[in-house]
Formats: C-alpha cells, sequence, structure tokens
C-alpha cells in the first residue's frame, strides 16, 4: 500500500536539521508541499533545495518561534506564498 500526500501542505519547525529535517524530506517523498521554519536560513536553504532536487516544493521562512513577533510574521508570509491550507502541522 503506497501512502501519498500530494496536495497536502506541510509546516516543519526546527526543520533546518535532526528530526525535523528527516520529516521534512520524508514528508516531501510522499509528495507533500513543505514550509519549512528555524532559525538558521542557511541550513533551511540546503534543505529546501534537497528537497526541490528530487521534485518536491519547499518554501523556507527564517525565524525564532519562541518569538510571538516572529510566528505572526511567519504566518502573514505562510499565507502569501503558500496559501490559507495547512494540513500538517510538526513543531
Amino acid at each position: 500500500m503506497t501512502h501519498t500526500l500530494k496536495g497536502r501542505t506541510a509546516l516543519i519547525t526546527g526543520a533546518s536539521k535532526g528530526l525535523g529535517k528527516a520529516m521534512a524530506l520524508t514528508l516531501a517523498q510522499a509528495g507533500a508541499s513543505i514550509a519549512l521554519v528555524s532559525r538558521d536560513g542557511t541550513r533551511l536553504n540546503d534543505v529546501a533545495q534537497q528537497i526541490r532536487d528530487g521534485g518536491g516544493s519547499a518554501e523556507v521562512f527564517v525565524a525564532d518561534v519562541s518569538d510571538e513577533a516572529q510566528v505572526a510574521k511567519v504566518r502573514a508570509a505562510f499565507s502569501e506564498k503558500v496559501g490559507s491550507a495547512l494540513h500538517i502541522l510538526i513543531n
């Protein structure tokens, strides 16, 4: 049985390394569009490129999620770039 997440969007915080990165890559392989969030823009861009190189879709949002103002900016930027549909949230 093959699971597909095509047409689904996942937002993952801490996506620049470790478990967040692994989940982002795995969900992208399953067809989900990925919104990557972390404080490390360089690493996020590397993860996004890996997803794109594999044929997936990824958007990068640099933010410290412990800061409410930065979270609000991510929310606004996400809505602008991706739309309002968020199906999977990992944080």
